[in-house]
């Protein structure tokens, strides 16, 4: 935020800029978390009653998660 009251205020306006930007991490790593979950719910569900094997959910459940563990390793050596 770039108010001008937060401004005055001593680290403030950095102190909300830090907490959005964790509530953003947060709710991007749930968001992620609630679509694979689905993805893999629908793959168990064409799986099970449909009998075919929906290879582009696989896909996207192994691009999510390869994505997630790659960048958790690049944040975990880059600092």
């Amino acid at each position: 935020m770039n108010h001008s009251v937060l401004r005055r205020i001593l680290m403030l306006d950095h102190v909300t800029d830090e907490r959005q930007r964790e509530h953003h991490r947060r709710s991007s790593t749930a968001a992620v978390v609630a679509g694979a979950l689905t993805a893999l719910a629908l793959l168990e569900y064409r799986l099970l009653v449909e009998h075919t094997i929906a290879w582009d959910l696989i896909a996207l459940i192994y691009v999510m998660g390869g994505t997630k563990i790659a960048l958790m390793l690049w944040y975990r050596f880059k600092n």
